[in-house]
């Protein structure tokens, strides 16, 4: 499984969601879209030439701007507990 986070680190989902990953010991790709050129033109490929966070991808599903019941909702059905 593969997740992917493009976020900024001074995002509240941005944060929560790394954290969440992080209690759980769940392996995940975070790329910043302050420093990360490649991830904020994919985000902007993604949101019409906007670059909005986070995004969430799981094995190629992208979540665009997910809400935290949305994240959570995600994680439940992968069955991943934090």
């Amino acid at each position: 499984m593969e997740i992917i986070i493009y976020g900024k680190k001074e995002d509240a989902h941005t944060v929560a969601f790394k954290n969440f990953l992080r209690m759980a010991e769940i392996d995940f790709i975070y790329k910043n879209l302050a420093i990360d050129e490649e991830a904020a033109k994919h985000t902007k490929e993604l949101y019409d030439g906007a670059i909005k966070y986070p995004t969430l991808i799981v094995d190629g599903e992208v979540y665009l701007t997910p809400t935290s019941d949305t994240f959570n909702k995600v994680m439940k059905e992968l069955h991943l507990r934090g």
